[in-house]
């Protein structure tokens, strides 16, 4: 988040870190959901890698930050309500997790896209069927390690390479399209490499195409 590169800039140049900065840190932290022990843990840990002595003064800035934001947050959920698949915001923050820290090497994770016929008569397709949808997608991915969301008429999965986890990505498409006599017939589904970049652009380009 931009809020880290305000602070990390001057504590690496050897400045005080201003208090504003340290509070919207505090504050977009609680906004994502981290807890104020987590936030300040971090924050301590921080000035620890710098070999620097802990700035009191801001970090009862961010814990302020932290404290203003918390009581009119919304809960963070990492699970959909209408699928029980992912939400969009912990699917990328998954993405971005193993495109920079996760990744076993080139190559080891990718990003496939599922997608779906549109619903004839709607913007998106009934609550029941999505329900039925992520069930079948839970089923179909489980023991994979996979991480799966619904977006725009398309299933977006998260999972390592394998011929084995292929397979079942390729079982998970023929369920969802025996789904609700065959109305999701026929899937498309594309394959692409996990480098931050290309993964952003596939899910970019297919949230612009479906939405059009």
């Amino acid at each position: 988040m931009p809020e880290v590169r305000t602070v990390v800039i001057p504590l690496a140049s050897g400045a005080v870190v201003p208090a504003l900065a340290a509070k919207l840190l505090g504050a977009a932290r609680a906004r994502n959901g981290v807890s104020i022990r987590e936030t300040l843990n971090d924050f301590r840990a921080l000035f620890t890698a710098a070999d620097q002595a802990l700035d009191v003064d801001a970090l009862l800035s961010i814990a302020e930050g932290w404290a203003e934001v918390a009581e009119t947050a919304p809960t963070i959920s990492c699970t959909d309500v209408y699928t029980g698949l992912a939400t969009q915001a912990h699917f990328q923050r998954r993405v971005h997790d193993v495109s920079a820290f996760g990744a076993e090497g080139p190559g080891s994770h990718a990003l496939a896209i599922i997608a779906l016929p549109r619903p004839r008569d709607s913007r998106t397709h009934g609550w029941t069927l999505l329900a039925r949808l992520g069930d079948a997608v839970k089923a179909a991915l489980q023991g994979t390690g996979a991480t799966a969301m619904y977006q725009n008429s398309a299933i977006h999965v998260l999972f390592s390479v394998s011929e084995s986890n292929l397979s079942r990505l390729m079982a998970c498409k023929a369920v969802l399209e025996a789904l609700d006599d065959g109305s999701l017939y026929p899937a498309r589904m594309k394959f692409y490499p996990l480098s931050r970049a290309e993964a952003t652009a596939a899910t970019t380009s297919t949230a612009a195409r479906d939405s059009s």
